[in-house]
């Protein structure tokens, strides 16, 4: 299993930005082991963003070798100021 940089924490907590872009693993990992690494990343990071209430963010994964599209994460707050985050894999290009 290949390893994921770190996104860095300033990155993740400025309010103004919507989207994100993050490299994981290689195009050799297993597809699985993608979903893993992208799940395993937007679990921590919905520990440090900072969102406002109805707001979205959108966090694109990448394989960090050859840059393959892996999936998109929509992270949202909902009004009770529950973090939650999806993960969209229709668009992965692997």
């Amino acid at each position: 299993m290949g390893s994921y940089r770190r996104a860095k924490k300033e990155d993740c907590m400025r309010s103004s930005k919507k989207e994100m872009s993050i490299g994981i693993g290689s195009v050799n990992d297993s597809f699985e082991s993608l979903r893993r690494m992208c799940n395993d990343k937007s679990n921590e990071l919905i520990k440090s963003l900072d969102l406002n209430a109805g707001e979205e963010m959108e966090v694109v994964f990448w394989t960090a070798d050859i840059p393959e599209l892996i999936c998109v994460s929509k992270i949202t707050k909902n009004e009770s100021g529950m973090l939650s985050y999806r993960l969209d894999f229709t668009l992965s290009t692997l």
